[in-house]
């Protein structure tokens, strides 16, 4: 049985590469097969992963694959890092950052309400503005928390209002909102950051500490055909 089988990583790049253009044989990207079954090969070999054992593993979900209108096939190309089909929150933030360090949030940054069913009377209403400015305070310190911890990227799953954008460009950091979960739990594992699902600590105190955040060497907006992209 020993002989009878080969383990893929003996085959070599070429063997990878034919069994790649024999998949596509009955695609409709068979005309450029040559081009493609190259950039398959390479995009998974950029994926392998080794555990404790010394297995190798090539985790094909791993691999992000986008689609971008206004170009043609034959331009389509491999990225050496992880790109997401959305863009900045704001114009006015920069297009590069170097030697990023990346939040990764699944809570609204957006104006403190109270949850459903909570609430507040108010007896006096000279009262009511302090409430109001509260409501805002308490937005402006967490993003504070977020700042000061180091971050200079801010990927959200949820959005992002005007008054929270205003902080993020005084600060030149990138944030993004409506990222897809699925893309967030990639990036973590990635980059080495942590999904915070809120900035609530043990002792009921709000914080956020800087061994949470990601790394990357580089984050930019790039376009791509008719959209932007962010790698």
């Amino acid at each position: 049985n020993s002989k009878m089988s080969v383990k893929v990583d003996k085959l070599g790049r070429d063997a990878l590469i034919n069994v790649a253009k024999t998949s596509m044989s009955s695609k409709i990207l068979n005309v450029d097969a040559d081009f493609f079954a190259a950039m398959a090969v390479d995009a998974v070999q950029m994926v392998k992963t080794t555990n404790s054992q010394g297995e190798h593993k090539y985790p094909v979900k791993a691999v992000n694959i986008l689609k971008a209108h206004g170009r043609g096939a034959s331009d389509s190309r491999k990225i050496p890092g992880y790109a997401l089909n959305c863009t900045r929150a704001s114009q006015a933030m920069p297009t590069v950052v170097n030697k990023a360090k990346i939040a990764l949030l699944d809570f609204d940054l957006r104006k403190f309400k109270m949850s459903l069913g909570v609430q507040v009377v108010v007896t006096d209403p000279t009262k009511l503005q302090s409430i109001r400015d509260r409501e805002e305070d308490i937005m402006k310190e967490r993003i504070q928390h977020i700042l000061n911890a180091g971050a200079n990227v801010v990927l959200t799953t949820k959005g992002i209002d005007d008054m929270c954008l205003k902080y993020f460009c005084e600060a030149n950091a990138i944030a993004c909102r409506r990222v897809k979960k699925d893309d967030m739990r990639r990036i973590a594992k990635v980059t080495g950051g942590q999904v915070m699902l809120s900035l609530a600590g043990m002792d009921g105190e709000e914080g956020f500490e800087a061994s949470m955040l990601g790394t990357a060497d580089k984050v930019y907006e790039e376009r791509v055909g008719d959209n932007e992209l962010i790698i």
